[in-house]
């Protein structure tokens, strides 16, 4: 019942938003994150990291793995040494051999040995004259293989992997955020149409109007031929303008309907989001913000691991190679299975290998200095991309504070100039102004009009801008965050 009642409340919701005759920036932006192509790519693309951080803790546990051949058969020649002829001889050989094996690895992340722990059963049967049978038994075997001057792969993947999987976090939530831009562009873009739209709307009906009127006065003597002629053209201007401000208003709205999969805002009117009064944002705020949650900063701080295990792999992987092998077991041979397991001898090994290059030319050390050189080059490519971040968030912030007071103009130059159309208007129809007047007064409204929703949608542009940079909602005032464990699910 709760399934259901949730699924017929998701219907509902679609339903009244195709009955809506208006829709806000924020309810574009909840469809963009639902059901945007850009949303299903992000959450693969988390997926991908997520299960391959999964790999890496299960790469840290023990290994249990089980072997069993049970039945191998073989008859064939075999080249033997006669020893009374002193000579190579080929007899027929024929057998049947089990063999199984169960065993335990554990890696050592801390030192990169392997501690191995198993144990193997083998029979083995041979055919001729007479058929022997023997039983061949290891109980237990524990063992440690170490490398002692090597590269140690598992210290360095401890370091990078939870690193990678943060940055796969804040990569995520930093996508949804390059969502939510595109929706602010692509929105804008449409409002800006609408807005056309009923302009040139309003201008085609002026235009109408004023033609039947000019009309009535030519006929009276009023005006002039040509200033007829003129409220002529501009009925078929506003027309041709109507076609042309109707086709760019399909286009954004395909544009926008692309998007987000979605056409269910088809049909309605954009309402555009007001300013947030009084928000202003700290510059040194905004870069500690950056600096804790920007998945960019994390990706430095990558880098900088990588090429000091690089450099530290380049080292050791040009030098002398030592390590260490030794494992203690029990184990025995019989004719019979119960003999095998019975009266167990000790089985020891102990080994130290070593390796060194006498003579190579100079070719490791010269592996070894080109890896310091690239350490060294990451180092300040690093360090340029984190001033050139740090100037770029400073930056949007002072835009953004500035965009309040340009939009506060642009929005009163818009009011100013719609009342001025029409005061112009009623005069242009008492006779006290002409026509150029009146066109200049509808354009300067029309650009005006124009400039506001532009200087809107840079107000916002910018908001998101700086929320996508330091991943906090300085509306609500806390950082942004993420159910993973629901989205993985």
């Amino acid at each position: 019942m709760l399934l259901v009642s949730f699924q017929v409340e998701g219907q509902v919701k679609e339903v009244l938003l195709l009955e809506k005759e208006e829709i806000t920036l924020e309810e574009i932006m909840q469809l963009a994150r639902k059901k945007s192509l850009d949303v299903f790519k992000a959450k693969h693309l988390y997926g991908v990291n997520y299960w391959a951080y999964r790999s890496f803790k299960s790469s840290l546990l023990p290994k249990v793995d089980f072997n069993f051949d049970p039945f191998t058969y073989n008859r064939s020649f075999v080249k033997r040494y006669d020893s009374e002829n002193n000579i190579d001889t080929y007899r027929a050989q024929q057998n049947l051999n089990t063999f199984a094996n169960i065993s335990v690895n554990q890696k050592i992340k801390a030192t990169g040995a392997t501690v191995y722990l198993n144990s193997d059963f083998n029979r083995l049967i041979n055919y001729g004259d007479t058929k022997i049978e023997n039983y061949s038994a290891t109980p237990i075997r524990i063992g440690l293989i170490q490398p002692l001057m090597a590269f140690n792969t598992f210290k360095w993947k401890d370091k990078t992997a939870p690193l990678k999987f943060n940055k796969a976090k804040q990569d995520f939530i930093y996508e949804l955020q390059t969502i939510n831009l595109k929706s602010v562009s692509l929105f804008f873009n449409w409002a800006l149409v609408n807005k056309k739209v009923d302009i040139a709307n309003e201008g085609k009906k002026s235009a109408q109007k004023l033609f039947k009127i000019g009309k009535k006065r030519y006929a009276l003597g009023a005006i002039e031929k040509d200033d007829l002629l003129n409220l002529e053209l501009d009925v078929y201007n506003a027309n041709t303008n109507l076609t042309k401000t109707q086709k760019e208003l399909e286009k954004a709205t395909l544009d926008l309907k692309l998007f987000l999969r979605d056409d269910s805002f088809q049909n309605t009117k954009p309402i555009l989001p007001e300013l947030i009064s009084n928000l202003k944002i700290d510059t040194e705020k905004a870069a500690k913000l950056a600096n804790a949650n920007n998945p960019e900063v994390l990706s430095l701080k990558l880098k900088k691991i990588e090429a000091l295990r690089d450099l530290d792999k380049a080292i050791k992987d040009n030098r002398f190679d030592l390590s260490l092998k030794a494992s203690y077991g029990l184990n025995q041979q019989a004719n019979t299975l119960q003999d095998a397991y019975g009266n167990f001898l000790d089985q020891q090994m102990v080994s130290v290998q070593f390796s060194i290059p006498l003579l190579d030319w100079g070719e490791r050390k010269g592996n070894i200095k080109t890896a310091k050189s690239k350490a060294e080059v990451q180092d300040i490519e690093i360090q340029q991309q984190g001033d050139k971040f740090k100037q770029e968030i400073s930056l949007k912030v002072i835009d953004f504070n500035l965009q309040e007071q340009l939009v506060i103009g642009a929005q009163s130059a818009s009011e100013i100039s719609r009342k001025s159309y029409q005061l112009t208007e009623k005069r242009f129809l008492s006779g006290r102004v002409d026509l150029l007047k009146l066109t200049s007064a509808r354009k300067a409204w029309q650009g005006a009009s124009e400039n506001y929703i532009k200087s809107l949608s840079n107000y916002w542009r910018f908001y998101y801008e700086i929320q996508k940079l330091t991943l906090f909602d300085f509306i609500k005032g806390k950082s942004i965050s993420q159910d993973f464990e629901k989205l993985m699910n």
